[in-house]
């Protein structure tokens, strides 16, 4: 006999359901079509659960569960090896008189390993290119699971994700986490959110790991369920998990403490007792990882657009094994297929020499490069092949063995999927006005932090928005680029370093903050946060000849070069999120931004806040602010403002329809204000009047990082955040398009260099000689 499964949602009001007693069967439904049939084999002791309680099968993979009158669901926690035929959940229905669970095996997991792509806060109701990024980077991956950690977004946004974003649509089990904007309009804030995806709690197992998924605690609108009534539920499930198990928890924020015990009203539950290996989260907007107390900590920004801190717009394939987590990788989108040849160029002049160098940036969103191959032409129609080695996430290079001059090249990608992508490239007929004498190539990134030069060296921070990247603080012989010394940090540096006689000067994402000997780079002091801070650390430090000054909204502090020693912690700019913006010091003040709060100006000598500036444009920004003739130029979402440095008081400001959500801090000339923009390139204001004098566009950004920018919301995305650099009546721009810029004061193209990667970092110009960190980790020298 066949007893049917239940395939859609059947919507019934729980009003009238009376504490009752649910039966059902957990099976692996063989040939797939829902029902048990003979000889399809039982699974006991498996999980079910009402929300409340949690019951187990029997041998025979049969149940009986007692459920309450709240209950709207049975979910099962899937076992490892498994997956659902089609969901993880029934709708209770008084209609129906067995609960079947049909499961199948899943071969993309094993008892010792399994991978997930964890997306966040995608806060849309369009289904974009980033969707098919996801999907084919998952069958080319063999990914177990796809996690949503929370945000969907409003009602319009979840029904998209329910139609467009399921496990149906994507080929493999789809999960959803409740955010805050996911708590809408209606019976009570969750309801919208049970309808389409289920149950806002509940657990799974997938290879060696078992998943806890938990619900935003508040919202748009309040939720039915509370801390309590979960962390009750939390303590039954996690008693019935293998102890060896690693705990993965799920959550669209941090909501436990530094020592992760999540605690409520009258509950509390320490999750380290059950093996807890990693917490994922989202809400933040922001790519931030860290470990504590053996757990890692994984945040991530949206996958199709920039974050809040002008992260960049990624997803996250995250790989677990019996220890827990084993590799993160971030994933950028809308990259399929990217393949530029940057060497040799226009900027880099056919050499005479037997061995020319090839360089190649490839990028794929949805595969792994396999091979990359450069195949040159030289006289009388040879062909010269060598295979290229990966250097980081975007370079390949090799040599040609030739003295012949080359004449084209072409450039063979092989990806694991089988796919070949073949690009000929003619070689160029002119050297430009400026010629490459090195690049080196690191295997972490490089985002804000600008090259510093100092005698025969280059000082960088490096960072990994990943896991398991040499990152920290590098120094590379200028003349060479050879790396002298590696000093490793904590955590990724993100934004610039500071140097101060021979003390270089760094913070890390977490807060901690570190002084090297620039010689050797050997620690004199470190000056570390008691746990890692939440938001991250992404500001630029700023120093004065005595004393150091770094920290973000809740820890900014003063800190003694010499020694090490914190001199005061500001308590007054508490709240928000973090912002890019770099501190600036002016006379005794300090300068800072916190997001969603406003622009400060501190005491430089207590820390004490001296005034404040939270009008509706400067509550977020991105870029750090500049001064000129006892004024300081402030730019925010799209204003721009001319202030009096000593009180805050508005002289001017110009309202504009651009995006200014970008990091770098105007370029003030005689009579104009140059900066980048988030989607329209560069633009210069009169300095006066702040009217536009002229406009220069770049191309599209490879990779998004302004501020809920990316292709939904402006046709064309040419983001510039650099700050843009001015030498010898020229412009320097470095654009998130993989371009560097040359331009004429008027805003003229003079010349522009193909770099293959974004541009974060500000470009420098010490002795004619020009030096570019791109997001690639590749730092390059040209002789202007």
């Amino acid at each position: 006999m066949k007893t049917p499964v239940l395939i859609l949602f059947i919507l019934s009001s729980i009003g009238g359901l009376k504490a009752q007693s649910l039966q059902g069967l957990v099976f692996e439904d063989l040939n797939q079509n829902g029902y048990w049939d003979k000889n399809e084999p039982y699974l006991n002791q498996v999980r079910i659960s009402d929300g409340y309680d949690v019951a187990t099968t029997a041998p025979k993979g049969s149940f009986n569960i007692q459920v309450q009158p709240e209950s709207r669901f049975l979910s099962i926690t899937t076992p490892s090896g498994y997956k659902p035929l089609l969901k993880h959940y029934i709708t209770i229905d008084p209609n129906i008189g067995q609960y079947l669970f049909p499961l199948i095996k899943d071969n993309r997991q094993s008892t010792d390993k399994t991978r997930l792509l964890q997306i966040t806060d995608s806060e849309t109701s369009n289904r974009g290119p980033w969707v098919d990024n996801l999907k084919n980077y998952a069958v080319n991956q063999s990914v177990s699971f796809l996690l949503h950690t929370g945000d969907i977004c409003y009602e319009p946004g979840l029904q998209m994700h329910a139609d467009k974003i399921n496990s149906t649509e994507m080929g493999l089990p789809t999960y959803y986490t409740v955010g805050n904007h996911d708590l809408v309009k209606g019976q009570y804030g969750e309801r919208m959110f049970e309808d389409l995806f289920g149950p806002t709690y509940y657990s799974f197992e997938s290879g060696p790991v078992h998943m806890v998924v938990t619900p935003m605690l508040h919202g748009d609108h309040a939720p039915r369920y509370t801390k309590d009534q979960v962390i009750r539920w939390l303590k039954k499930d996690l008693a019935l998990k293998d102890p060896k198990k690693p705990l993965v928890f799920v959550n669209h924020n941090y909501i436990a403490d530094a020592d992760f015990v999540l605690k409520g009203e009258s509950e509390s539950i320490d999750l380290k007792n059950y093996n807890l290996k990693a917490w994922l989260y989202g809400h933040w907007h922001n790519n931030y990882i860290y470990q504590h107390h053996g757990v890692y900590v994984i945040c991530s920004a949206p996958p199709h657009r920039g974050g809040i801190d002008n992260a960049a717009g990624q997803f996250l394939s995250i790989e677990l094994n019996t220890d827990g987590v084993s590799n993160i990788r971030p994933i950028y989108s809308n990259l399929t297929q990217h393949l530029e040849l940057i060497s040799p160029s226009h900027s880099t002049k056919n050499p005479t020499q037997k061995e020319k160098l090839i360089d190649v940036v490839a990028y794929d969103s949805e595969r792994q490069i396999i091979s990359v191959d450069a195949t040159a032409l030289v006289d009388n129609s040879q062909q010269i092949s060598t295979q290229l080695s990966p250097q980081g996430d975007w370079h390949w290079k090799g040599s040609l063995d030739t003295k012949q001059a080359i004449h084209s090249l072409n450039i063979m990608v092989k990806y694991n999927d089988g796919k070949i992508l073949s690009r000929n490239y003619p070689m160029p007929t002119s050297s430009g006005t400026i010629t490459k004498l090195w690049s080196t190539t690191l295997d972490a990134a490089v985002w804000r932090s600008k090259p510093l030069i100092s005698k025969d060296k280059i000082y960088f921070g490096a960072m990994d928005d990943g896991f398991g990247k040499p990152l920290g603080v590098y120094a590379l012989n200028k003349e060479s680029g050879k790396v002298i010394w590696y000093s490793p940090t904590t955590n990724s540096i993100k934004n610039e370093l500071q140097l101060i006689n021979n003390t270089l000067l760094a913070t890390d994402v977490e807060g901690n903050a570190y002084a090297l000997n620039a010689e050797n780079g050997k620690t004199i002091w470190d000056n570390k946060v008691s746990h890692p801070t939440i938001p991250a650390f992404v500001s630029g430090p700023t120093v004065d000849q005595q004393y150091y000054y770094t920290g973000t909204g809740t820890t900014y502090r003063k800190i003694a070069i010499a020694k090490g020693e914190t001199q005061w912690t500001s308590t007054g700019t508490q709240g928000g999120e973090a912002s890019p913006a770099a501190m600036s010091l002016y006379k005794d003040q300090l300068f800072v931004g916190v997001n969603w709060n406003a622009l400060y100006a501190l005491n430089k000598n207590n820390g004490e806040v001296l005034w404040k500036n939270n009008d509706r444009a400067l509550i977020f920004r991105s870029a750090a602010v500049s001064f000129a003739k006892d004024t300081l130029y402030a730019v925010g979402s799209g204003s721009i403002y001319k202030f009096n440095p000593a009180d805050g008081q508005v002289y001017h400001k110009k309202e504009t329809e651009d995006n200014l959500n970008v990091m770098g801090a105007p370029l003030i000339l005689d009579h104009l204000l140059i900066l980048g923009t988030g989607t329209g390139g560069v633009k210069a204001y009169d300095r006066g009047s702040l009217t536009e004098k002229w406009q220069f566009q770049t191309e599209n950004a490879l990779v998004y990082t302004s501020p809920y920018t990316g292709p939904e919301q402006s046709p064309r995305i040419a983001t510039v955040e650099p700050s843009i650099l001015q030498h010898k009546g020229r412009l320097y721009v470095g654009a998130s398009d993989g371009h560097l810029y040359i331009l004429s004061l008027a805003g003229e193209l003079l010349q522009k260099i193909n770099f293959g990667a974004p541009i974060f970092a500000d470009p420098v110009i010490v002795n004619d000689r020009l030096y570019v960190a791109d997001f690639s980790g590749t730092v390059t020298c040209f002789k202007l």
